[in-house]
């Protein structure tokens, strides 16, 4: 069962009100229910089961019991969701403040009164004569109508209707005929072309053709917008579709001549979007917000048929010729045609780029034109009826006829079907022949347009106030689907199509520039007509204003000359503050043309530490009573800057302090400085056990043997550990230790590319590091690969990832640490990265080319062969279509010439010394896999927003890589020889919370394969594995199909999982007990060859075999508490001398002090 605090959506009030309320009127508790509640909780969709329309209901309560217990808020559960103090909370986006929960406490305390007509009051319609002038540019073609005789087209333009004679050559416009305020909707002729009809907003104007003079009036009961019209065809009678935007829709039938409709229907429960008759004047059909089609007996409003299958707007409808068959187009970008008798679906058609505006049968119905939002004019020609099974896209023969510039609102065909009349969102009117020939029809001057010096645009103003209201998030209208029929890109990744979906889709609704307060748009956002995401921002808010103002100026998408948006900065950048001290960030847009803008209140804001600081949407910031660091992040239009927090100790040590500390290098004093500024000091040095055991395991993943720890702990000679380090680094077992950390990243699925090419790219790797080949020629041999999978291993990579769009996230991931993937269908959500990025970033490996068998080769499949194919490297953006040319991350495009392979150039780009990620990227990885945490981590998630905890560290190590030739060996040392590596793993008072800025070595659990291998050595038994050498260590498997439930257990990669594969460090309580109960380990442990029985042959006393297994095992001495303990487990006679030894080995081999590196 859901907790009512997880569904019950509680509000905010628009009311500055006192923290203590003595008592509230009902209508203010009302006001919060209305705006922020009942678009979840109502009738329809009752969410949790719960509805608030009556105070009865909020009573009974939903599936959690009641939400309001009249006379006690302290124990009614609305007032615990409001107060809830963690992420349960309600509004979930934000707690509500104080003032305002008092309100509501107040309220239930004194009884919970309710007022029904306030809350069912949602504002007044707006009379006709208090609209405003249309904007000057915004004159769209939103109606179209042809005379019955075919001589005569309508076309609104704006809030005009011009008439024109298309029977001659020139088409010349005949009359103006003005008389609406808003932009006209629709426009019908009578049967013999003697009235012409035009729909505005709550008026209906009929002119006489003869004259042109208006001679009829259609008003009151209108309430909004007459979306559609049509005579009937006693040419007196009309049927206007109208209705309150976001509401209902409602179908009027209206003899001229009379003051009041004769009959009204609500048709829909949204807005009616199109409406159509029948050729024979009986059935009309119309197409609703609502998503459904209906059709209708036109002499009596009677349902004859209800269509549901649309998952958009219905915004355009078509009867066949015999009345038997409907067309619907939607906002969804489907064109259906449905039985209307059975209610079926009989054609799926359309191309799915756009919304489908318009549609139009051929006179015999033996075809469709259609148009897109696109512009494209599409005829569908050898029509095939559904057969019962889904045929998507097939049910005709499409041919796209010409693309038109704009956005097509309306179309009409003449009766031979051989032209067809546009009408253009710019105010144009098209005429296309029958060859697909485009002629404009001349459009004559309006008024020009006067230069607003105080211009909005949508992109600058109006983008960023919909994104700060969260409009454009994934659980509102970013969803795939969009939002009660409102569809906006994710993070604004797609401004024009935002534009389009805001202004242009559906006939514009959402936008009423005559009266901009009384937009769809604001009256949702403020909670004017219900709306499920709650009130968006305040009525008198400066949101509100300003969208109010730029639908007022005629909703431009940008000015003229307007700069770009280049970067945001956030001040302060980097503060340390005290504990408990509250702060204010400041953020400023940077744009080219120099300018610079405060939006430090339209910025969205996120604390990676909320334990260290939080920050609220205004950019107040507050730390809290711990100390530590934290990263405030601030994302604006898709710029991301940060501000850095540091909040230290209560007590700072004096500078001496740390310049008395052991220095070996400059990886100490890069540490120690940072350490100094939040008040912490080092650990001390680690024993020289400890840092035998953890450099070997660190190195090449195994234990020092106990001759190598009894030499190593009787060294007095302090050059020893330089000594012990050089020695590892040129053991054999170092390279494969690598090669496995290597293989988990890039390491192809046998299942999918076939088990030769992965055998070859493993011995590959293994051979890379056996031979210490510099970091710049492995990524580089690697990256420009070519050639055949059996034969040439690093080509098993292009065999897996064979698209371009797969190598770019696996390149920008392994080799720069960045995540691109996160761009590949919207803008990055805490990072700069785009579509475009994504995409130039992938146009580097569309020159590869194949032949041969594809993926998911058998052992005995044909190999692939690989090559460059000379050309001109580009990719499609999947948005604008754009050709897009190879560009790196965050630098500028590349020449490449036809004949130079892309990925030569990005290789060249990527291992150029001053390259600010290639580096930076490797010595990460390496840091993270000795310290036990990345310098920035996750260790493949270099971002603005995730920055380096110790960015000075990291720029040094390297630059010190790059200077040494990008030798591994030598970054590996340099670490090692630090003191700073040495230290212990156990805190001292100052550093205890510390984990990110290696004040003290942080524990790691071993890696499957290390851990393996140490209980091989310890229990002296080698593990089998099929197909490898007997005595093969685990870090030598190259397949992870190699059975070992033991590696599997403790974290070895998925074999089906496709690379990379990070792994889990974390313990776990299936690990704990498979160590516990363990019938490999047991069989180990009692092995006729093992250690146990070895020793227990010898005549070695308890404390020597004591000894030696703390050797084997921690590489240390036990301590004699220890020793005591062991020494007295072991004396236990002859006859069970082995299954004693066996007893104190499990017991070693299970403690943490084993499965750990520390």
């Amino acid at each position: 069962m859901i907790p009512l605090r997880h569904v019950l959506l509680t509000v905010l009030f628009t009311t500055s009100l006192s923290a203590e309320v003595a008592k509230v009127h009902p209508a203010q508790a009302m006001g919060i229910l209305k705006t922020q509640c009942l678009g979840c909780h109502n009738a329809e969709k009752k969410k949790g089961g719960l509805s608030l329309e009556t105070r009865d209901l909020a009573l009974k309560g939903g599936e959690n019991g009641a939400a309001l217990k009249a006379g006690d808020a302290a124990r009614s559960a609305l007032i615990a969701a409001l107060n809830d103090p963690g992420d349960a909370h309600m509004p979930p986006k934000k707690q509500m403040p104080e003032k305002q929960i008092n309100l509501l406490k107040a309220w239930v305390n004194s009884g919970a009164a309710w007022d029904d007509a306030a809350l069912k009051k949602f504002g007044e319609l707006t009379p006709a004569d208090k609209l405003a002038a249309l904007p000057a540019s915004h004159t769209p073609a939103a109606a179209l109508a042809l005379s019955p005789d075919g001589k005569w087209l309508a076309a609104g333009l704006g809030n005009r209707v011009l008439v024109r004679d298309v029977s001659t050559k020139d088409s010349p416009v005949v009359a103006t005929l003005e008389g609406h305020k808003d932009v006209v909707q629709s426009l019908a002729w009578n049967a013999d072309g003697t009235l012409l009809a035009a729909g505005g907003y709550r008026s209906v104007l009929v002119w006489k053709s003869a004259d042109w003079k208006v001679v009829h009036t259609l008003a009151a009961p209108l309430e909004g917008r007459v979306t559609g019209l049509t005579f009937l065809p006693d040419k007196a009678t009309m049927i206007l579709a109208d209705g309150a935007t976001a509401a209902k829709g409602v179908l009027h039938r209206w003899k001229l001549g009379e003051a009041k409709p004769s009959q009204t229907v609500e048709a829909h429960a949204d807005n009616i979007l199109s409406l159509v008759l029948s050729r024979d004047g009986k059935q009309l059909a119309t197409g609703g917000a609502d998503n459904l089609a209906k059709v209708w007996d036109a002499a009596t409003f009677k349902e004859i048929a209800k269509i549901e299958g649309h998952v958009g707007h219905v915004v355009t409808l078509g009867f066949s010729t015999d009345g038997k068959w409907l067309a619907t187009g939607s906002a969804d970008k489907d064109l259906k045609v449905w039985d209307i008798a059975s209610k079926e679906m009989l054609m799926l058609l359309g191309d799915k780029s756009t919304p489908v505006n318009a549609l139009m049968w051929s006179p015999d119905s033996t075809s469709l034109t259609f148009l897109n939002d696109n512009g494209n004019v599409t005829s569908v020609t050898e029509l095939k009826t559904h057969d019962g099974v889904r045929l998507a896209f097939t049910s005709g023969k499409q041919k796209k006829l010409v693309t038109l510039e704009g956005v097509p609102n309306a179309a009409v065909m003449t009766a031979d079907g051989k032209d067809l009349f546009a009408t253009m969102d710019s105010g144009e009117v098209i005429r296309l022949d029958e060859k697909a020939a485009i002629t404009k029809l001349a459009v004559p001057n309006s008024s020009s347009v006067v230069p607003n010096p105080k211009a909005l645009s949508f992109t600058q103003d109006i983008l960023p106030i919909l994104s700060k209201a969260g409009c454009n998030l994934g659980a509102c209208h970013a969803k795939a689907s969009g939002q009660a029929g409102f569809k906006l890109s994710i993070f604004a990744f797609d401004p024009k199509g935002d534009y389009m979906e805001l202004v242009k889709d559906s006939r514009g609704r959402r936008v009423f520039p005559a009266l901009p307060e009384d937009s769809l748009l604001l009256q949702k956002a403020v909670v004017r007509v219900q709306h499920e995401g709650g009130q968006r921002f305040e009525p008198d808010s400066a949101s509100a204003k300003t969208i109010a103002e730029w639908i007022r100026q005629g909703m431009p998408y940008e000015t003229p000359g307007q700069p770009t948006l280049t970067g945001i900065d956030v001040a302060p950048a980097e503060k340390t503050y005290r504990k408990n001290e509250a702060g204010t960030l400041k953020v400023t847009a940077n744009y080219s043309d120099g300018t610079k803008r405060d939006v430090t209140g339209l910025t969205d804001y996120i604390s990676s530490e909320k334990s260290i600081a939080s920050v609220d949407e205004e950019g107040h910031m507050q730390t809290t009573s711990e100390s530590g660091e934290t990263v405030i992040v601030a994302r604006y239009m898709g710029m991301v800057a940060i501000s850095r927090v540091a909040v230290p100790a209560d007590k700072l040590f004096p500078p001496e302090r740390y310049a008395n500390l052991t220095v070996r290098n400059e990886i100490d004093k890069l540490v120690y400085a940072r350490l100094q500024k939040l008040g912490h000091l080092p650990s001390d040095t680690c024993t020289d056990a400890e840092f035998l055991r953890r450099s070997t395991l660190d190195t090449i993943g195994m234990l020092p043997t106990v001759e190598e720890a009894r030499a190593f702990l009787a060294n007095k000679d302090p050059k020893k550990f330089e000594q012990w380090i050089d020695a590892l680094l040129q053991r054999p077992e170092w390279a494969d230790h690598w090669a496995i950390k290597w293989g988990d990243l890039i390491r192809p699925n046998p299942s999918r590319v076939g088990v030769k090419p992965v055998y070859l790219l493993d011995q590959w790797i293994r051979q890379s590091f056996r031979d210490n080949k510099p970091w710049d020629q492995f990524v580089r041999e690697l990256l420009t690969a070519q050639g055949n999978t059996h034969k040439d291993g690093p080509v098993a990579i292009w065999r897996d990832k064979r698209e371009p769009v797969d190598a770019a996230t696996f390149v920008g991931q392994i080799f720069l640490g960045v995540r691109l993937e996160c761009a590949k269908c919207h803008h990055h959500p805490t990072e700069k990265w785009d579509l475009t990025d994504y995409y130039q970033m992938a146009a580097f490996f569309t020159q590869m080319k194949r032949k041969g068998q594809g993926i998911s080769a058998p052992i005995s499949g044909e190999p692939e062969q690989w090559w460059f194919a000379p050309g001109a490297a580009s990719i499609e953006h999947p948005v604008t279509k754009a050709a897009l040319k190879p560009r790196p991350p965050a630098d500028k495009e590349i020449a490449i010439a036809d004949t130079q392979d892309p990925r030569a150039v990005l290789a060249d780009w990527m291992t150029n010394p001053k390259n600010p990620y290639f580096a930076h990227a490797i010595v990460n990885r390496v840091w993270s896999s000795y310290m036990g945490r990345g310098i920035v981590d996750p260790v493949d998630d270099f971002r603005a927003s995730n920055p380096p905890t110790n960015g000075p560290l990291l720029d040094w190590l390297a630059q010190d890589f790059v200077k040494h030739g990008y030798d591994l060996k030598h970054l590996m040392r340099t670490i090692m020889l630090s003191q700073i590596y040495r230290l212990s793993s156990l805190p001292n008072e100052t550093n205890i919370a510390d984990l990110k800025n290696y004040s003290r070595s942080y524990r790691r659990r071993l890696p499957a394969e290390s851990l393996l291998d140490a209980v091989c050595e310890v229990t002296e038994v080698r593990e089998n594995f099929s197909g490898m050498p007997a005595d093969a260590l685990a870090k030598q498997t190259w397949n992870h199909k190699l059975e070992s439930q033991f590696m599997d257990a403790f974290g070895r990669p998925n074999a089906s999982s496709e690379c990379p594969c990070e792994r889990d460090a974390k313990p776990s309580v299936v690990q704990a007990l498979h160590l516990m109960n363990s019938t490999k380990l047991q069989e180990m442990l009692i092995n006729s060859k093992g250690r146990a029985t070895r020793l227990a042959k010898t005549s070695l006393t308890p404390a020597q075999i004591t000894e030696e297994l703390y050797l084997a095992c921690y590489s240390r001495l036990p301590t004699p508490e220890e020793a005591a303990i062991a020494d007295k487990a072991l004396d236990v006679g002859v006859a069970n001398r082995q299954a004693a030894i066996e007893d104190v080995m499990w017991s070693l081999l299970n403690s943490a002090e084993f499965v750990f590196n520390h």
